[in-house]
């Protein structure tokens, strides 16, 4: 298919999609490389998945043994009239949707289907010239019959045997017509991938509405930071936005327990509400199923960095620090990433780290009310460092620092300054040992660099 990257997959396509990869075998291949399209978009995505998932669901049905016709069973024939497309659209979805679920109907749908699909070939000589021995086949058999059901005799010319008129018509109109029932599925999907959107759209306006989060959300209006409720506070204060999110949630993801997108949703509202380590698992899984998601590694640094602070545990500041440096590696302008690693860097004390993440963001941001909170945080930490260097005596240098080594006097005055010195050696000192613009510098020195100073 000649199209971009970026361009939303018809029902038509997303079909011959898992046609593809039901005929590969029961082994089931990684999204992106049925279609680069399905790794960035979640909601094509997980169309795509529904398809696979019911597609193998009738293959095991189909391969499993007779079972004996249910009370609720349509008749046999209703299923060649929806593989056919005759079928009223809500219909069709509700017979497909008994089907998926019933050991005798899901088997008859397939066959149904695959009649349908047998029609689209072309006709052989063979096939003809059978269809030309039969009695229906004859002009005055079809007159006869014509006359009957009209209730009347007419004068005219005999018309063509119906065989000749069905060999005219277009077999792919046939083809078009099969897909009216699939088209009627996905458009069950699509409400349903809707109903996600909406969910992140009511999570996004809750944040802004009440925010109680020192990091950002993606995809969030400015909101001023307001002092998180206590558990004590009553039901009723809660936001409105964020109760109607967590109903549409709860009534989604127990359907859509692997859709990253769901998962991200559920995690966002365990943050706003306070519960950060089912935040954390949410997220966790997410990103499992989706590694390479900039989103995904945003929210779940906001998610350590809330359970590190609730719950006194260091070692989650570093694991929110790294997955934003993961994004920004990649993306070293996403505004939200720098954000939020400025300010773990200055609850970690990294004010060089904090600085330089804030000062970047203002470069790309100079207007908006998120950058008058940036800017407000950048001089309350330039203030510090320029309070810290007045009452400082000045770092030492490389060699200096070479002898101090040995001596047991000066090792805690280096300690007290880690930090510093860290910097120094990140900004000045490395670049210098190994200029990246020499063609002789070593490269693996090269890039060891670049991710310390992201």
């Amino acid at each position: 298919m000649d199209r971009g990257v970026n361009q939303h997959l018809s029902a038509a396509e997303l079909a011959e999609l898992a046609e593809a990869v039901r005929q590969r075998g029961p082994s089931i291949p990684r999204t992106e490389d049925v279609n680069p399209h399905l790794a960035v978009c979640s909601a094509c995505r997980e169309r795509f998945e529904e398809h696979v998932f019911l597609d193998r669901q009738l293959e095991k049905l189909k391969s499993s043994e007779p079972v004996l016709y249910q009370a609720d069973c349509p008749d046999s024939a209703l299923w060649r009239e929806i593989a056919a497309g005759v079928t009223p659209p809500k219909q069709a979805l509700a017979h497909i949707h008994h089907a998926s679920g019933c050991d005798h109907c899901g088997p008859l749908l397939r066959e149904a289907v695959a009649e349908v699909c047998d029609l689209n070939t072309a006709t052989t000589e063979a096939e003809q010239a059978e269809i030309q021995t039969l009695a229906s086949a004859q002009p005055e058999w079809q007159r006869d019959i014509a006359e009957r059901m009209a209730g009347t005799r007419r004068v005219g010319p005999s018309p063509a045997p119906w065989w000749q008129i069905w060999a005219s018509v277009p077999r792919l109109a046939m083809a078009g017509a099969m897909l009216a029932a699939v088209v009627a599925a996905a458009f069950w999907i699509t409400i349903h991938s809707r109903d996600s959107a909406a969910a992140g759209q009511l999570l996004v306006r809750a944040y802004t509405e009440q925010r109680t989060l020192e990091m950002r959300f993606g995809g969030a209006a400015y909101a001023p930071l307001r002092v998180q409720r206590g558990p004590e506070a009553s039901f009723a204060d809660r936001n409105p936005s964020l109760l109607k999110a967590e109903a549409l949630i709860a009534s989604q993801l127990p359907s859509h327990p692997t859709d990253p997108s769901w998962l991200q949703d559920k995690a966002r509202a365990d943050l706003l509400e306070g519960k950060y380590d089912a935040a954390v698992e949410s997220l966790r899984r997410a990103l499992e199923l989706s590694p390479d998601s900039p989103e995904l590694m945003v929210d779940l640094a906001s998610a350590y960095f809330q359970r590190a602070q609730s719950q006194d545990r260091p070692e989650d500041y570093g694991a929110a620090f790294e997955y934003l440096s993961k994004v920004l590696a990649q993306h070293p302008d996403d505004q939200v990433a720098l954000f939020n690693r400025a300010i773990i860097s200055e609850h970690q004390f990294l004010y060089h780290q904090a600085l330089d993440d804030w000062e970047h963001y203002l470069r790309l941001d100079a207007r908006s009310q998120w950058a008058d909170e940036a800017r407000r945080h950048a001089d309350a930490v330039r203030s510090i460092l320029e309070k810290h260097n007045s009452q400082a005596t000045p770092l030492m240098t490389p060699l200096q620092l070479v002898a101090a080594s040995v001596d047991p006097n000066r090792g805690s005055a280096v300690d007290e300054r880690v930090e510093e010195y860290l910097h120094d050696a990140v900004r000045f000192w490395l670049p210098s040992a190994y200029p990246e613009t020499s063609s002789t510098a070593d490269p693996a020195a090269r890039q060891a660099l670049f991710f310390w100073r992201t």
